[in-house]
């Protein structure tokens, strides 16, 4: 009995050994990939500074989410907070922005990579990517307006699961996710389709997904699910994010009642125009 309550002794050592090794190895490694620094160059991109740009930046910073993530006033909110996975802020943009020049903000918000080199794990850059340099100079036009207040800091806390999603790939830095050669194509907005397309790809992209099939994290359907949709049931999917038979569809209801309902008339037409053929490829994205 003695010798066998040794053995057993040492398992459990060599078993929280190994476990400590385990948990050392998860930590570096995933720590290291939180500071890796992306080589992306700086463009020369520029912003305008006009009253008008400014207006229609902001009616743009309602549609793409800005005021949704980062606060209604811009000072920031904490995005997600779940124990043991992670805690991460939309910064505070009133102060932050000040720090940044137009070339390094063009580079964050299309490319997730901020002015340290580091990458961004929350930015939506897969789908900001798609964004027109006129579009996204409106959008930091009006965000540099805002009044500098006291707010939320930026924040990235990994836990024990987030750390090992890290190591795993289930969480991929937003920096690794943008094609080297992305590059926002100018659409003719006097074509619906083309219209439609770059919409739906500067603004359903997150949530929905790149090939629009849907995501199981945030529980947004294919959007094959449109074919349900009348002229007037999509348009008031669009204005108040309600479904057919006016049940409410979770973040979609959030997002269109905050986010889209600042679509013009034309705007959601032109979706649903882009949409309409995206059902009818059987789900197969337009090119």
């Amino acid at each position: 009995m003695q010798r066998l309550g040794k053995l057993l002794a040492r398992a459990l050592g060599l078993i929280v050994a190994i476990g400590l090794i385990a948990a050392g190895y998860v930590y570096v490694a995933s720590e290291r990939r939180v500071a890796t620094i992306y080589d992306v160059p700086l463009s020369r991109f520029s912003a305008p500074h006009d009253a008008a740009s400014i207006a229609a930046g902001k009616r743009l910073a309602t549609i793409y989410g800005c005021n949704n993530c980062h606060g209604a006033l811009l000072n920031g909110t904490v995005m997600f907070d779940e124990p043991g996975i992670a805690r991460i802020s939309a910064p505070n943009l009133t102060r932050i922005i000040r720090d940044y020049s137009d070339p390094e903000l063009e580079r964050v918000i299309r490319r997730g990579v901020k002015k340290d080199g580091k990458s961004t794990w929350i930015m939506p850059s897969q789908m900001f990517s798609h964004l027109t340099d006129d579009d996204l100079g409106r959008i930091i036009a009006y965000i540099r307006t805002a009044t500098p207040r006291d707010g939320v800091d930026a924040e990235l806390s990994m836990r024990a699961l987030g750390r090992i999603g890290i190591v795993t790939n289930k969480f991929q830095p937003v920096a690794t996710q943008i094609a080297t050669n992305a590059r926002a194509n100018t659409p003719n907005r006097r074509d619906p389709m083309s219209h439609g397309k770059y919409l739906v790809m500067t603004a359903c992209t997150e949530c929905h997904g790149a090939k629009l099939e849907g995501s199981e994290i945030v529980k947004a359907p294919s959007l094959l699910v449109t074919a349900a949709y009348s002229k007037e049931d999509f348009a008031r999917l669009m204005r108040t994010g309600m479904g057919v038979g006016n049940r409410k569809l979770g973040l979609m209801t959030e997002v269109g009642q905050v986010r889209f309902s600042s679509f013009t008339d034309k705007e959601v037409e032109a979706v649903r125009t882009y949409l309409e053929a995206f059902v009818k490829q059987g789900g197969t994205r337009l090119p």
